[in-house]
């Protein structure tokens, strides 16, 4: 039953971002597609069957009901062209639900203003946030449903844009122990930057991953794969990931994303102490557009 439910709510992502192909206007808060949590961005994002982390208030909340305990992450990204993002966000329990919060901000400094040919005649800077609120309910042990509440802010010099996103998850771990996740994020309408009327990046995500224990090593070994679809790129891509956990304290992590012109490849380490993990991503690009470094802290309450 909870399987055809899944499928059920699949196939409904996959109409409803369909009908967002067919909207018309440009999309914008492209910030939105970047990615967060130094873990899965070292796993190429093959993240929406295995973020129970907070980071699921990113990529599916319903993966908020399979965590063990209340957390916080804290992440910092160096992108490409001096282009930073700072991430924040927290979950917790409040009766039968599961509750996350969470802040996704990215900013642009010293782009350079020119009105016409010449030297610049100043600069100034872009800045984009993203304010969360999450909810994910357990229906048993092994299928959790999550909703996504969004405040969405743009400001480009000074011109300012804002509304409302919202995103849908489903979580569902098999009999076989093989855990499926989807998600559909970025629902929602934002008002005119200026004159320029534009649509959010609505993104549709659908995966697997497997969880193998390693008692020689008292680790464990993941795969990781999911198929991403943007309703403003035409394309899709698939990503993939693996990760080897050496006692509980020691992770290294590879990834790979296809149908990207600059990018393919992802790597990433992790450690952990006590109730602290420390993550971090590395992913080169071409052309030289340099590279992107992400570090990203997590505290987990007992």
């Amino acid at each position: 039953m909870k399987g055809n439910t899944f499928a059920v709510f699949c196939i409904s992502l996959l109409f409803s971002i369909q009908l967002s192909h067919a909207q018309p206007g440009q999309a914008g808060f492209t910030f939105l597609k970047l990615g967060v949590g130094g873990r899965a961005l070292g796993m190429g994002e093959a993240y929406s069957a295995l973020s129970t982390d907070p980071s699921a208030t990113y990529y599916n909340p319903a993966g908020l009901s399979f965590s063990q305990s209340s957390q916080i992450l804290l992440m910092h990204k160096e992108w490409l062209q001096d282009i930073t993002t700072e991430y924040i966000a927290a979950q917790s329990f409040l009766g039968g639900l599961a509750v996350g919060v969470s802040v996704n901000a990215t900013n642009i400094n010293d782009i350079e203003l020119r009105q016409q040919p010449g030297p610049p005649q100043g600069t100034f800077n872009a800045h984009n946030a993203a304010f969360g609120l999450s909810f994910s309910y357990k229906v048993d042990s092994s299928f959790s449903i999550g909703v996504t509440g969004k405040y969405l802010y743009e400001k480009i010099l000074v011109d300012e844009s804002s509304g409302i996103g919202v995103d849908l998850g489903v979580l569902y771990t098999t009999p076989w122990d093989v855990r499926l996740g989807a998600s559909l994020s970025n629902m929602g309408s934002v008002n005119e930057l200026d004159v320029e009327s534009s649509k959010l990046p609505t993104l549709f995500r659908i995966g697997a991953a497997y969880i193998h224990s390693l008692e020689a090593i008292d680790g464990t070994m993941t795969f990781a794969s999911d198929l991403v679809s943007s309703s403003n790129e035409g394309k899709s891509h698939i990503n993939v990931g693996g990760e080897l956990n050496y006692h509980q304290a020691f992770a290294i992590r590879v990834g790979y994303q296809t149908s990207y012109e600059a990018r393919n490849v992802t790597t990433g380490l992790g450690f952990r102490y006590g109730l602290f993990a420390l993550d971090y991503a590395f992913i080169p690009s071409r052309y030289d557009l340099g590279s992107t470094h992400t570090l990203s802290l997590g505290i987990e309450f007992q």
